[in-house]
Protein backbone atom coordinates (compact mmCIF):
# COMPACT_ATOMS: atom_id res chain seq x y z
CA UNK A 1 0.00 0.00 0.00
CA UNK A 2 1.32 3.24 -0.79
CA UNK A 3 1.95 6.06 1.34
CA UNK A 4 -0.50 8.53 -0.12
CA UNK A 5 -3.18 6.35 1.20
CA UNK A 6 -1.57 6.50 4.43
CA UNK A 7 -1.86 10.40 5.36
CA UNK A 8 -3.78 11.12 8.17
CA UNK A 9 -6.00 14.21 7.50
CA UNK A 10 -7.22 15.81 10.73
CA UNK A 11 -11.07 16.24 11.25
CA UNK A 12 -11.47 14.07 8.21
CA UNK A 13 -13.15 10.55 8.34
CA UNK A 14 -11.17 7.42 7.20
CA UNK A 15 -12.19 4.28 5.95
CA UNK A 16 -10.12 1.50 7.85
CA UNK A 17 -9.45 -2.10 6.53
CA UNK A 18 -7.74 -4.24 9.07
CA UNK A 19 -6.94 -7.51 7.35
CA UNK A 20 -5.61 -11.00 8.74
CA UNK A 21 -2.39 -11.81 8.47
CA UNK A 22 -1.22 -13.76 4.86
CA UNK A 23 -5.29 -12.69 4.61
CA UNK A 24 -5.73 -15.90 6.83
CA UNK A 25 -9.58 -16.50 8.36
CA UNK A 26 -9.70 -14.93 11.91
CA UNK A 27 -13.54 -14.94 12.25
CA UNK A 28 -14.52 -18.81 13.20
CA UNK A 29 -17.27 -18.44 15.58
CA UNK A 30 -20.00 -16.10 16.71
CA UNK A 31 -17.66 -16.10 20.08
CA UNK A 32 -14.56 -14.66 17.92
CA UNK A 33 -16.98 -11.94 16.78
CA UNK A 34 -18.60 -11.19 19.53
CA UNK A 35 -15.47 -10.58 21.58
CA UNK A 36 -13.65 -8.09 18.63
CA UNK A 37 -16.98 -6.17 18.52
CA UNK A 38 -17.46 -5.32 22.45
CA UNK A 39 -14.07 -4.56 22.32
CA UNK A 40 -14.26 -2.40 19.43
CA UNK A 41 -17.28 -0.61 21.33
CA UNK A 42 -15.92 0.47 24.30
CA UNK A 43 -12.36 1.87 23.21
CA UNK A 44 -14.21 3.88 19.86
CA UNK A 45 -16.10 5.68 23.46
CA UNK A 46 -13.09 5.47 25.30
CA UNK A 47 -11.43 7.47 22.20
CA UNK A 48 -14.55 9.39 21.04
CA UNK A 49 -14.47 7.91 17.78
CA UNK A 50 -17.23 8.35 15.66
CA UNK A 51 -18.58 5.76 13.74
CA UNK A 52 -20.07 5.75 10.68
CA UNK A 53 -20.01 2.23 9.13
CA UNK A 54 -18.48 -0.96 9.99
CA UNK A 55 -18.09 -4.31 8.70
CA UNK A 56 -16.79 -7.24 10.15
CA UNK A 57 -15.84 -10.43 7.27
CA UNK A 58 -13.89 -13.78 7.72
CA UNK A 59 -10.85 -12.12 7.53
CA UNK A 60 -10.91 -8.66 7.40
CA UNK A 61 -12.97 -5.65 9.36
CA UNK A 62 -13.90 -2.35 7.61
CA UNK A 63 -14.59 0.82 9.17
CA UNK A 64 -15.77 4.12 8.60
CA UNK A 65 -14.32 6.76 11.25
CA UNK A 66 -13.69 9.76 12.74
CA UNK A 67 -11.08 10.54 15.59
CA UNK A 68 -11.15 13.40 17.66
CA UNK A 69 -7.49 13.88 17.05
CA UNK A 70 -4.58 11.59 15.26
CA UNK A 71 -3.17 10.43 18.43
CA UNK A 72 -6.16 9.10 19.42
CA UNK A 73 -7.06 7.19 15.80
CA UNK A 74 -3.79 5.73 16.08
CA UNK A 75 -4.15 4.77 20.06
CA UNK A 76 -7.38 3.34 19.51
CA UNK A 77 -6.32 0.91 16.99
CA UNK A 78 -3.16 0.28 18.67
CA UNK A 79 -4.85 -0.53 21.64
CA UNK A 80 -7.76 -3.03 19.81
CA UNK A 81 -4.97 -4.66 17.57
CA UNK A 82 -3.28 -5.65 20.89
CA UNK A 83 -6.21 -6.22 23.52
CA UNK A 84 -7.79 -8.41 20.87
CA UNK A 85 -4.61 -10.59 19.75
CA UNK A 86 -3.74 -10.91 23.60
CA UNK A 87 -7.35 -12.47 24.35
CA UNK A 88 -7.52 -14.39 20.88
CA UNK A 89 -4.18 -16.14 21.21
CA UNK A 90 -4.94 -17.38 24.82
CA UNK A 91 -8.07 -18.65 24.01
CA UNK A 92 -6.79 -20.47 20.58
CA UNK A 93 -3.71 -21.57 22.26
CA UNK A 94 -1.48 -19.84 19.15
CA UNK A 95 1.27 -17.03 19.37
CA UNK A 96 2.36 -14.06 17.11
CA UNK A 97 0.64 -11.63 14.97
CA UNK A 98 -2.96 -12.14 13.89
CA UNK A 99 -3.10 -9.17 11.70
CA UNK A 100 -1.35 -7.65 9.12
CA UNK A 101 0.81 -4.58 9.88
CA UNK A 102 0.33 -1.68 9.16
CA UNK A 103 -3.38 -1.23 8.51
CA UNK A 104 -4.48 0.33 5.90
CA UNK A 105 -6.65 3.59 5.74
CA UNK A 106 -7.77 6.26 3.60
CA UNK A 107 -8.76 10.09 4.28
CA UNK A 108 -12.83 10.79 3.29
CA UNK A 109 -12.82 14.48 2.70
CA UNK A 110 -16.30 15.66 0.94
CA UNK A 111 -19.66 14.41 1.48
CA UNK A 112 -19.76 12.30 -2.02
CA UNK A 113 -16.59 10.32 -0.97
CA UNK A 114 -18.12 9.49 2.31
CA UNK A 115 -20.97 8.41 1.35
CA UNK A 116 -19.65 6.23 -1.36
CA UNK A 117 -16.96 4.91 1.42
CA UNK A 118 -20.60 3.93 3.48
CA UNK A 119 -22.10 2.17 0.61
CA UNK A 120 -18.78 0.32 0.25
CA UNK A 121 -18.60 -0.80 3.96
CA UNK A 122 -22.29 -1.71 3.89
CA UNK A 123 -22.06 -3.67 0.46
CA UNK A 124 -19.07 -5.76 2.10
CA UNK A 125 -20.99 -8.54 2.31
CA UNK A 126 -22.79 -8.61 -0.62
CA UNK A 127 -20.56 -8.37 -2.58
CA UNK A 128 -18.73 -11.42 -0.94
CA UNK A 129 -22.03 -13.64 -1.49
CA UNK A 130 -22.34 -14.13 2.25
CA UNK A 131 -25.96 -12.67 2.34
CA UNK A 132 -28.56 -11.22 -0.67
CA UNK A 133 -29.68 -8.05 1.36
CA UNK A 134 -27.38 -5.61 3.43
CA UNK A 135 -29.66 -5.76 6.22
CA UNK A 136 -29.29 -9.75 6.25
CA UNK A 137 -26.09 -9.11 7.59
CA UNK A 138 -25.55 -9.28 11.11
CA UNK A 139 -22.27 -7.99 11.78
CA UNK A 140 -22.35 -4.89 10.03
CA UNK A 141 -24.74 -3.88 12.50
CA UNK A 142 -26.76 -1.55 10.56
CA UNK A 143 -30.30 -3.43 10.75
CA UNK A 144 -29.65 -3.02 14.57
CA UNK A 145 -30.54 0.90 14.44
CA UNK A 146 -34.68 -0.14 13.91
CA UNK A 147 -34.68 -3.58 15.93
CA UNK A 148 -33.15 -4.83 18.81
CA UNK A 149 -34.14 -8.51 17.58
CA UNK A 150 -33.73 -8.76 14.05
CA UNK A 151 -32.06 -12.37 14.34
CA UNK A 152 -34.47 -14.08 17.00
CA UNK A 153 -37.40 -13.79 18.81
CA UNK A 154 -38.80 -11.04 20.62
CA UNK A 155 -37.48 -11.19 24.47
CA UNK A 156 -39.60 -9.61 27.22
CA UNK A 157 -36.74 -9.68 30.07
CA UNK A 158 -39.91 -10.03 32.67
CA UNK A 159 -40.81 -13.21 30.85
CA UNK A 160 -37.54 -14.81 30.39
CA UNK A 161 -36.32 -17.65 32.32
CA UNK A 162 -33.91 -17.52 35.47
CA UNK A 163 -30.79 -18.45 33.37
CA UNK A 164 -31.79 -15.66 30.51
CA UNK A 165 -32.76 -12.95 33.29
CA UNK A 166 -28.90 -14.04 35.21
CA UNK A 167 -27.31 -13.57 31.90
CA UNK A 168 -28.86 -10.11 31.00
CA UNK A 169 -27.96 -8.99 34.55
CA UNK A 170 -24.22 -10.33 34.16
CA UNK A 171 -24.20 -8.61 30.79
CA UNK A 172 -25.61 -5.30 32.33
CA UNK A 173 -22.86 -5.39 34.74
CA UNK A 174 -19.80 -6.25 32.15
CA UNK A 175 -21.40 -3.39 29.93
CA UNK A 176 -21.48 -0.56 32.84
CA UNK A 177 -18.09 -1.75 33.75
CA UNK A 178 -16.59 -1.08 29.87
CA UNK A 179 -15.95 -4.62 30.12
CA UNK A 180 -15.58 -6.01 26.58
CA UNK A 181 -16.74 -9.72 26.48
CA UNK A 182 -13.87 -11.63 26.32
CA UNK A 183 -14.47 -15.45 26.33
CA UNK A 184 -14.43 -16.70 29.77
CA UNK A 185 -17.50 -13.73 29.97
CA UNK A 186 -19.22 -15.11 27.19
CA UNK A 187 -19.02 -18.99 28.08
CA UNK A 188 -20.14 -17.67 31.90
CA UNK A 189 -23.60 -15.68 29.73
CA UNK A 190 -24.75 -18.19 27.76
CA UNK A 191 -24.06 -21.43 30.21
CA UNK A 192 -27.08 -23.20 30.76
CA UNK A 193 -29.02 -21.23 27.65
CA UNK A 194 -31.09 -22.75 24.83
CA UNK A 195 -30.54 -22.21 21.45
CA UNK A 196 -33.11 -19.34 20.96
CA UNK A 197 -32.12 -17.92 24.28
CA UNK A 198 -28.73 -17.91 22.99
CA UNK A 199 -30.00 -16.45 19.94
CA UNK A 200 -31.75 -13.67 22.04
CA UNK A 201 -28.85 -13.09 23.83
CA UNK A 202 -26.56 -12.81 20.92
CA UNK A 203 -28.91 -10.14 19.64
CA UNK A 204 -29.18 -8.49 22.88
CA UNK A 205 -25.47 -8.03 22.98
CA UNK A 206 -24.86 -6.30 19.37
CA UNK A 207 -27.99 -4.23 20.30
CA UNK A 208 -26.41 -2.91 23.20
CA UNK A 209 -22.68 -2.49 21.96
CA UNK A 210 -23.67 -1.01 18.44
CA UNK A 211 -20.92 1.36 17.37
CA UNK A 212 -22.80 2.82 14.43
CA UNK A 213 -23.55 6.54 15.62
CA UNK A 214 -26.96 6.58 13.94
CA UNK A 215 -26.89 10.97 14.02
CA UNK A 216 -23.83 11.21 12.15
CA UNK A 217 -24.80 8.44 9.42
CA UNK A 218 -28.41 10.76 8.83
CA UNK A 219 -26.73 13.67 8.53
CA UNK A 220 -25.09 12.06 5.69
CA UNK A 221 -28.40 11.57 3.73
CA UNK A 222 -31.11 14.34 4.70
CA UNK A 223 -31.86 13.63 8.44
CA UNK A 224 -32.57 9.87 7.62
CA UNK A 225 -30.80 6.91 8.11
CA UNK A 226 -32.70 4.68 6.07
CA UNK A 227 -31.82 6.64 3.01
CA UNK A 228 -28.35 5.69 3.38
CA UNK A 229 -29.56 1.55 3.33
CA UNK A 230 -31.76 2.52 0.41
CA UNK A 231 -28.80 4.37 -1.12
CA UNK A 232 -26.33 1.48 -0.92
CA UNK A 233 -28.77 -0.71 -2.26
CA UNK A 234 -28.89 1.41 -4.99
CA UNK A 235 -24.92 1.85 -5.41
CA UNK A 236 -22.25 -0.57 -3.44
CA UNK A 237 -19.82 2.41 -3.53
CA UNK A 238 -16.07 2.29 -4.47
CA UNK A 239 -13.18 2.49 -2.85
CA UNK A 240 -10.05 3.68 -5.25
CA UNK A 241 -7.80 4.23 -2.31
CA UNK A 242 -7.39 1.01 -0.62
CA UNK A 243 -6.90 -2.19 -2.81
CA UNK A 244 -8.50 -5.03 -1.40
CA UNK A 245 -9.04 -9.09 -2.45
CA UNK A 246 -12.10 -9.83 -3.71
CA UNK A 247 -13.57 -13.49 -2.47
CA UNK A 248 -16.96 -15.73 -2.60
CA UNK A 249 -17.30 -15.73 1.52
CA UNK A 250 -19.54 -18.53 1.02
CA UNK A 251 -16.53 -20.74 1.06
CA UNK A 252 -15.58 -20.43 4.02
CA UNK A 253 -19.15 -21.37 5.72
CA UNK A 254 -18.84 -24.25 3.79
CA UNK A 255 -15.64 -25.32 4.40
CA UNK A 256 -17.02 -24.67 8.46
CA UNK A 257 -19.43 -27.18 7.92
CA UNK A 258 -17.10 -29.70 6.49
CA UNK A 259 -14.21 -29.12 9.37
CA UNK A 260 -16.72 -29.24 11.90
CA UNK A 261 -17.98 -33.03 10.33
CA UNK A 262 -14.11 -33.10 10.13
CA UNK A 263 -14.21 -33.01 14.56
CA UNK A 264 -12.47 -29.31 14.58
CA UNK A 265 -14.23 -27.57 16.95
CA UNK A 266 -13.99 -23.89 15.65
CA UNK A 267 -14.78 -22.29 18.86
CA UNK A 268 -11.55 -23.26 19.67
CA UNK A 269 -9.76 -24.03 16.85
CA UNK A 270 -5.91 -23.48 16.12
CA UNK A 271 -5.13 -25.01 12.86
CA UNK A 272 -1.56 -23.64 13.33
CA UNK A 273 -0.98 -26.55 15.72
CA UNK A 274 -3.17 -29.42 14.70
CA UNK A 275 -0.78 -32.18 13.59
CA UNK A 276 0.43 -31.97 10.26
CA UNK A 277 -1.29 -35.86 9.70
CA UNK A 278 -4.59 -34.20 10.64
CA UNK A 279 -4.18 -31.18 8.48
CA UNK A 280 -3.03 -32.41 5.45
CA UNK A 281 -5.48 -35.18 5.60
CA UNK A 282 -8.07 -32.07 6.37
CA UNK A 283 -6.72 -29.80 3.39
CA UNK A 284 -7.23 -33.35 1.17
CA UNK A 285 -10.90 -33.62 2.04
CA UNK A 286 -11.63 -29.35 1.39
CA UNK A 287 -9.38 -29.82 -1.85
CA UNK A 288 -11.88 -33.15 -3.04
CA UNK A 289 -14.39 -30.66 -2.36
CA UNK A 290 -13.70 -28.38 -5.37
CA UNK A 291 -12.49 -25.59 -3.25
CA UNK A 292 -9.76 -23.13 -4.19
CA UNK A 293 -6.15 -23.40 -3.00
CA UNK A 294 -6.05 -20.11 -2.10
CA UNK A 295 -8.71 -20.16 0.37
CA UNK A 296 -7.90 -23.11 1.77
CA UNK A 297 -4.76 -21.92 2.80
CA UNK A 298 -6.74 -18.93 4.49
CA UNK A 299 -8.37 -21.07 5.93
CA UNK A 300 -6.43 -23.75 7.35
CA UNK A 301 -3.41 -21.00 7.86
CA UNK A 302 -0.83 -23.03 5.80
CA UNK A 303 1.39 -22.28 2.80
CA UNK A 304 -0.24 -23.21 -0.70
CA UNK A 305 2.44 -26.13 -1.17
CA UNK A 306 0.80 -28.04 1.46
CA UNK A 307 -2.53 -27.75 -0.82
CA UNK A 308 -1.07 -28.20 -3.90
CA UNK A 309 0.64 -31.22 -2.55
CA UNK A 310 -2.90 -32.63 -1.40
CA UNK A 311 -3.89 -31.77 -4.99
CA UNK A 312 -1.43 -33.90 -6.52
CA UNK A 313 0.41 -31.12 -8.04
CA UNK A 314 4.05 -31.26 -8.00
CA UNK A 315 6.47 -29.45 -5.49
CA UNK A 316 9.97 -29.80 -4.53
CA UNK A 317 8.87 -28.03 -0.74
CA UNK A 318 6.91 -30.30 1.11
CA UNK A 319 7.84 -28.51 4.26
CA UNK A 320 4.46 -26.33 6.37
CA UNK A 321 4.76 -23.35 6.40
CA UNK A 322 2.49 -21.26 9.25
Amino acid sequence: MGKEYRTYREESTHHVYCKGVDGNIIFYSVQDCLFYITLYYHLARQYGIIVRAFSLMPNHIHSNEQAPSEKQFFDFHKDLNRDFTKTYNKEHGRTGPVFMKPFGFAPKTVGKRIRENISYILNNAVVGKLVSDIEDYRWNLMVYGKSNHPFSKKMTIRNASRPLRRSISLLRYYFENGLPLTYDRQRALFKSLTQEESAQLTDHILSLHNCLDYDAISVLYGGNVENAVAAAKINTGSEHDIPEDYEDYRVYSKMMIIARDFGVNLQSCNFEVMPEKEIRRLANKLSRAGFPIKQIRKFLHISDRIVQNNCGTQSPDNKRKI
